[in-house]
């Protein structure tokens, strides 16, 4: 599996929260490929079977991305936007978008006032979203013909591979985790496992992990794993004690309240003895992944975060690394395949 190019078309999917089904089928071609039975629930949520002999596990990572949707085309043809997720609107100013439209994907650039004619107060503080404007570059009626409100609107995919195993790219989060699953059932699939595997890829994270959650309910699984990205703190815009570890250290495995601890202490067992170098994160209360919702499914469902160092997250250029995505997947195979819980 060639996980560079891979990675590629995963980011440059379309995936914005409620509007997965581009990534779905996707993900569902890889999966099935490797011998896995695939469905969907209500929410869109991908789900992809291994049959074990032992307890239901789950392994999750979310396959929306952040985004916007149309919210109006005033009488010139220019487009105003309403968030999908946590966009930073610092970054929006010149970003390159692209409006999937019924009749097909339109590109244009995210507009605003130019700085030399900015009044001193205006200089001093955060863009707003609503003085945004998408330029398509096409006659007002041609614009109205072709867009409507409610049409999802992405970063233009920008996919590149900088120093060592590092890339930049739109959706790193979570299009690094839905990588790691991939190689984890390409490592499984010849394996008879001691757990009854699903691997889920789940919708609509961003705006309140919903999919995860319905998923859940659907497997009623005994065992939960989410894949997901962290802050790394390896650049000058961080602190290294809010955000202690780094791209390229590997995996980074939660420790905390919402973790079960039984679940983490058999992760790091488990790195510790396979030889898989990771990194520690302390939690003291909700994640913000998909764990926060699964782990409340039905009776409760033990859960455990695995995540991958991600700078600049939620912006137009995230920054991964690879080799922490190939290191979670070995950790997390090795998990599954050395079952002790």
């Amino acid at each position: 599996m060639d996980k560079v190019s891979l990675l590629e078309t995963l980011t440059g999917t379309l995936g914005v929260s409620g509007f997965e089904d581009e990534i779905t089928s996707l993900l569902k071609s890889h999966v099935e490929k490797l011998g896995f039975k695939t469905w969907t629930d209500r929410l869109g949520s991908l789900i992809a079977h291994k049959e074990g002999a032992g307890p239901r596990v789950m392994v999750v990572a979310h396959m929306d991305e952040i985004g916007f949707v149309v919210k109006y085309v005033d009488d010139k043809g220019y487009l105003y936007l309403t968030r999908v997720g946590g966009v930073n609107p610092r970054t929006l100013p010149g970003a390159r978008v692209i409006v999937w439209s019924s009749g097909g994907p339109l590109e244009g650039v995210i507009g605003e006032k130019p700085i030399h004619r900015m009044r001193e107060d205006e200089l001093r503080k955060a863009p707003e979203l609503d003085k945004l404007f998408v330029d398509l570059g096409l006659p007002a009626d041609q614009v109205k013909e072709k867009v409507r409100r409610g049409d999802p609107v992405t970063f233009k995919p920008n996919f590149t591979v900088l120093g060592g195993d590092n890339v930049a790219s739109k959706s790193l989060d979570d299009r690094l985790g839905c990588l790691t699953l991939l190689l984890i059932a390409e490592s499984v699939k010849n394996e008879q496992l001691p757990v009854d595997l699903y691997l889920v890829f789940s919708t609509r994270e961003e705006i309140g992990v919903e999919g995860a959650r319905t998923a859940a309910f659907e497997i009623n699984p005994e065992v939960a794993i989410a894949v997901d990205v962290t802050h790394a703190g390896d650049h000058p815009a961080l602190d290294k004690k809010e955000a202690p570890v780094e791209l390229g250290k590997g995996p980074v495995i939660s420790r905390g309240a919402a973790p079960d601890n039984q679940v983490t202490d058999a992760l790091i067992e488990v790195a510790e003895k396979s030889g898989v170098k990771y990194q520690l994160e302390a939690e003291g209360g909700r994640t913000g992944t998909d764990i926060d919702a699964v782990r409340l499914v039905r009776s409760g469902v033990r859960a455990g975060l695995v995540s991958l160092p991600l700078r600049y997250m939620h912006t137009p250029s995230e920054v991964g690394n690879i080799s922490d995505a190939w290191n979670a997947a070995k950790l997390i195979a090795e998990f599954l395949t050395q079952w002790k819980l």
